[in-house]
């Protein structure tokens, strides 16, 4: 690599820069504690059919975000998502792997965040700490601007995150010199495929990624 080449680093979010799954936090977060136990006998099912293999990530998050976020106002959600991101999730942020991102930020490398999260709040965390964008998964609000429980694009997840990176290139019209990508799950394989330079991400260590 030399200095004026145009350089990006793709991380994904929970479990590479988090100690763990946000996205169960962020519903707690959002409806609270009382009216979360009211609803997980209902998400019970959806848990045991996901870990059965009846029913696919997608399909699992599709149920649950419908269980719990169907009805809720955008502004509401936003606010409670921001919320969220300046109060709770750096709570689980790894410092080796934030000390990563300080890095590619000291060298100049364009930083973006490629999850099968939720947008609504990994875009307030990156806005915060400064980072360049964020392509995760979103969720559709109807005309009245109510969540409808449905996801407004497919699952980032496994070979949607490559799909959702090269559409993201073609519609912001940027060209890379230099890849690195971080990821620590089977969900980001075929990113870490994608990347010229990938690392796998287990607890705090970051190792070269040698393939699946």
């Amino acid at each position: 690599m030399t200095t004026d080449q145009k350089i990006v680093a793709y991380f994904d979010f929970d479990g590479t820069i988090t100690t763990r799954d946000t996205l169960l936090p962020f519903l707690i977060f959002v409806v609270g504690k009382l009216r979360f136990l009211m609803i997980t006998p209902r998400l019970i099912p959806i848990l045991l059919k996901y870990l059965c293999k009846f029913i696919d990530n997608e399909s699992a998050k599709q149920q649950t975000l419908e269980l719990v976020l169907k009805n809720y106002s955008k502004n509401y959600l936003e606010v409670k998502a921001r919320q969220f991101a300046l109060t709770k999730l750096n709570n689980y942020v790894k410092p080796s792997v934030y000390a990563k991102i300080e890095w590619h930020r000291e060298h100049s490398s364009k930083i973006i965040i490629v999850s099968a999260n939720l947008a609504i709040y990994l875009r307030h965390w990156v806005n915060f700490h400064k980072l360049d964008d964020v392509i995760a998964t979103e969720i559709e609000f109807d005309a009245d601007n109510r969540c409808t429980g449905q996801l407004l694009t497919q699952n980032c997840y496994a070979k949607q995150k490559v799909l959702r990176i090269e559409n993201y290139l073609v519609q912001t019209k940027q060209v890379f010199d230099y890849s690195f990508g971080y990821g620590n799950s089977r969900g980001d394989y075929e990113m870490l495929e994608y990347v010229n330079e990938p690392f796998y991400v287990v607890g705090e260590l970051i190792k070269k990624w040698d393939g699946r």
